[in-house]
């Protein structure tokens, strides 16, 4: 296991090499193809050869991880950065392990192998975060070595014991901070304990957790067995995985323009974050028939629909009757207005009915005949040139709201027939205009 990790370490280090020395090769061509003389172009090739050697002897693997130990303080391997909070911050980032899980909390503890993190706080150093996350065959990566001061995959290329215990001492620097501090420009809680005394609880993101949920997310999207997924679906055809989909998402871009200032998973992620939604539910009815009611206009569900459209008429009708006023154009265009308002609301409400599956009414013997039609309007047992179940509903509305408007006037109001019949036209004209 080691073997492999040892591999992948002087793999990585050969490869940084092999990139710089193509580099160099292409501004040694650009420079000698510039040169006007066979001096210059001497000159140019020794310096070349110089810088080659030079390049050749930082890159021998024992010597690039002498490098590697002196720059790791540059760099905090964690699961937690502070300059998520804000990108100018220069606290502590923290690597959280073993914290213990909780099965109720989707937070880093759950996550079985969280991706760690790094924190740059140099770009020269970004090579060495890279070199800490690299893994054997059994995804136990370099970081991991080192936290249980476990030397095997460095032990072969050290080339003494004292060598070795400096690579130990110098990447492990990116694991702790030795001064611990909090920032003006992070989330910060005191939090007293004593008089005087408190405890500074500073709050910081979870790029580990992020960078889990943004390769879940990734996943469900564009992977190839989730894209056979969806087109199976499409097709209506069977699929060995189900489909997986996260509606509501949001996305927050961290770090703008340079990801890479916040961390090095940030900048693999584009500054994407990913946040689910936490709306509370929306709470949906579940619409039932009127099966039990002989009258559609007493069902508890219309009366509360209609309640505040019917106490605003009667309200207006007591203040009339209290100042003793005659009856006018005004007022009587005022108590239309009024009642097409309860009839807006009674068609609102019986709509709803009306959505429900063909053929409901056909179970009740207690609505009217023509309650039913109207609230089942799609039953094909209808006759369509029937006009008269109309005028039966229309008077069932105008004694019906009378009724209410006396109830409601506690005694100050007396309606009577000549109301019925007025708001009867009314609503009897209404519905034949929507039907």
């Amino acid at each position: 296991m080691t073997e492999s990790l040892t591999k992948a370490i002087q793999h990585f280090i050969e490869n940084r090499y092999q990139t710089k020395r193509e580099a160099l090769d292409k501004d040694f061509e650009k420079e000698r193809s510039q040169a006007t003389t066979i001096q210059d172009i001497e000159s140019i090739e020794v310096g070349f050869t110089n810088k080659k050697e030079k390049l050749r002897l930082d890159f021998d693997t024992a010597n690039w991880l002498d490098s590697a130990a002196k720059r790791a303080s540059q760099i905090s391997m964690a699961t937690h950065a502070i300059k998520f909070t804000h990108s100018s911050a220069k606290g502590t980032n923290v690597l959280a392990v073993d914290l213990g899980q909780d099965n109720r909390y989707l937070d880093t503890a759950a996550l079985q192998m969280p991706a760690i993190d790094a924190a740059v706080g140099n770009a020269a150093a970004r090579d060495v975060a890279r070199l800490l996350q690299l893994s054997d065959e059994d995804g136990k990566s370099l970081l991991d070595y080192l936290r249980l001061d476990d030397l095997g995959p460095l032990k072969v290329i050290a080339k003494n014991d004292a060598q070795l215990e400096e690579w130990r001492v110098g990447l492990k620097r990116s694991l702790l901070d030795a001064t611990p501090s909090s920032h003006t420009l992070a989330k910060q809680v005191y939090f007293p304990i004593a008089d005087n005394e408190y405890h500074l609880i500073s709050p910081l993101y979870s790029s580990s957790l992020s960078q889990a949920i943004y390769q879940e997310i990734s996943h469900s999207r564009f992977s190839q067995e989730m894209v056979a997924a969806r087109e199976a679906r499409k097709k209506q055809a069977p699929h060995s995985k189900p489909v997986v989909v996260y509606p509501n998402l949001a996305i927050t871009i961290i770090g703008g323009s340079k990801p890479q200032n916040v961390s090095q998973l940030n900048s693999g992620r584009g500054g994407r974050n990913y946040l689910f939604s936490t709306r509370p539910p929306e709470w949906k009815s579940q619409q039932k028939a009127p099966l039990n009611s002989d009258n559609i206009f007493t069902h508890p569900e219309l009366r509360y629909a209609t309640r505040f459209a019917i106490k605003r008429l009667v309200s207006f009708l007591l203040q009339v009757n209290q100042q003793e006023r005659e009856s006018n154009l005004a007022i009587r265009n005022k108590v239309k207005r009024l009642v097409d308002e309860v009839i807006d609301e009674v068609f609102a409400k019986v709509n709803q009915w009306q959505q429900l599956p063909l053929g409901w009414c056909d179970e009740t013997n207690e609505l009217p005949v023509a309650q039913c039609r109207w609230l089942d309007p799609n039953n094909p047992k209808w006759d369509l040139h029937d006009d008269l179940w109309q005028q039966n509903i229309a008077k069932d509305f105008g004694e019906w709201l009378v009724a209410n408007v006396n109830h409601f006037a506690k005694g100050e109001l007396s309606l009577g027939l000549v109301e019925s019949n007025q708001w009867q036209a009314a609503f009897q004209q209404a519905l034949r205009e929507i039907s």
